[in-house]
């Protein structure tokens, strides 16, 4: 498929990446030379030069022979009018980021919406999502959903002192009890990422990708060296559009939760307060220790950081780590910084950049990949995929199909019943299939599928 991708940021250059090694033509537009140039040296991609929003730009770029336009500049305005120009042209896909955070009353999203454009993506709304998630999931860096919520994902480090170090993966699974026991499905190694095998010994400090039901799994977190923490009071750090609508998500179960907000602006606390008439909205610096010390940060189970800094996020989140709190996340937008996170003890972070990107690449595979989930602490990828019937890998035995390198299947779900497949299983046409698979075997995954 010819895709042309407006915007060379992060979020643009991850997508570009990524469909690069599934074998997508793919034209890059920015209007930054610098950009433009570490674009061509880095990605087997064309690059055009200049504004997005611009008809002779987009001429330029080919725009005629595109199936799909993505556009995540950083403005709103240049995204819509970019997609706006895409079906002037005749192009048939859209997809468009917004910023916008009223989704509902955005003029800019009644634009999108009147001109067609297919999918509009609000990154504050994806994050949102994603920490509601580890939120119900502590001591997990990373979680996902599967199934309908029948099978969760959740990436963990593998503490010095856990039971399963230097275990055998084959071991391991043996020792998760339940129906759907946990299977660990990817390994990050260092800079290695590794599809496990029975063979395969864990060691201290490895990042795992596991599968499983939610209760097994939490339930077995002792097993990792992680003591599992239910939260109940919770601090969301910075009072912007993430914190807005983490804080709604979370007290729409307000029984569960006791939920503050922290936020420097005066201005805007009053906002908050007006908003979210079930949250405690607080005044004062994020970075400073006293204050979170007068907010009983002792006593607090979750910390959120979301300000729209990432050095402020790294502070608030390491003095909030080291003075008390159980669990901390925290939002960072630079990949480079990422790393950082476990370094200093911190309990999860999150990537717009990642969640933006994983939801368009969702739409870009929708029909046989029904959903999908892109690791920061490993580079496998989750898909989950409907065997189609001239799939090779339909009914025949599991240990009589040649996998290509680099995908392991982890689960599979036949009607209401969800398995964790043997050596003598066998998928039917229309299963679906829950497969991980390294950046350079997506495609060879889709194809084992049927696609």
């Amino acid at each position: 498929m010819r895709i042309l991708i407006i915007g060379a940021g992060e979020v643009g250059y991850h997508i570009a990446n990524r469909l690069v090694r599934e074998q997508h033509d793919v034209v890059v537009v920015d209007d930054a030379p610098e950009v433009i140039t570490q674009v061509q040296e880095e990605l087997d991609v064309m690059v055009c030069e200049g504004h997005g929003a611009r008809p002779e730009t987009l001429e330029r770029a080919e725009i005629d022979q595109a199936e799909m336009v993505i556009a995540v500049t950083h403005s709103d305005e240049v995204n819509v009018v970019a997609c706006m120009l895409a079906r002037q042209y005749g192009v048939p896909q859209c997809i468009a980021r917004i910023h916008d955070g009223d989704v509902e009353t955005s003029p800019l999203v009644a634009a999108g919406k009147r001109i067609g454009i297919d999918l509009m993506i609000n990154p504050s709304r994806a994050v949102a999502e994603e920490i509601q998630r580890l939120v119900h999931m502590p001591g997990a860096e990373e979680a996902a959903e599967f199934f309908e919520g029948r099978v969760q994902l959740i990436s963990v480090r593998v503490h010095a002192a856990a039971p399963v170090v230097q275990q055998r993966v084959k071991e391991i699974g043996a020792r998760f009890p339940g129906d759907l026991p946990g299977v660990i499905a990817a390994i990050q190694r260092g800079d290695k990422t590794l599809i496990p095998r029975g063979e395969t010994v864990i060691e201290a400090e490895d990042h795992l990708l596991i599968i499983g039901k939610d209760q097994h799994l939490q339930a077995n977190l002792h097993l990792l060296g992680l003591s599992p923490n239910r939260m109940r009071n919770v601090l969301i750090i910075g009072g912007g559009q993430v914190g807005l609508q983490v804080a709604h998500l979370l007290s729409q179960d307000a029984a569960r939760y006791n939920i503050k907000i922290l936020e420097r602006n005066t201005q805007r606390c009053h906002e908050l307060a007006t908003r979210l008439p079930q949250v405690l909205v607080l005044n004062g610096d994020v970075t400073d220790l006293k204050v979170l010390q007068e907010e009983g940060i002792r006593d607090i189970d979750g910390v959120i950081v979301v300000t729209d800094d990432d050095g402020t996020n790294l502070i608030a989140a390491l003095l909030a780590k080291t003075h008390g709190a159980k669990e901390v996340i925290a939002l960072i937008n630079r990949p480079e910084l990422v790393s950082l996170v476990a370094a200093l003890g911190i309990d999860a972070a999150i990537s717009p950049r990642l969640i933006t990107a994983d939801a368009m690449l969702r739409y870009l595979r929708r029909g046989q990949v029904l959903s999908m989930f892109t690791s920061t602490s490993t580079e496998a990828e989750t898909l989950e995929m409907e065997a189609l019937p001239r799939a090779k890998i339909v009914g025949r035995p599991l240990h009589k199909v040649n996998f290509p390198e680099g995908v392991i299947i982890g689960a599979i779900a036949h009607g209401d019943t969800i398995t964790i497949p043997r050596g003598n299983t066998v998928i039917e046409a229309y299963d679906r299939v829950l497969v991980f698979a390294l950046p350079n075997a997506v495609s060879k995954a889709t194809r084992l599928l049927g696609g």
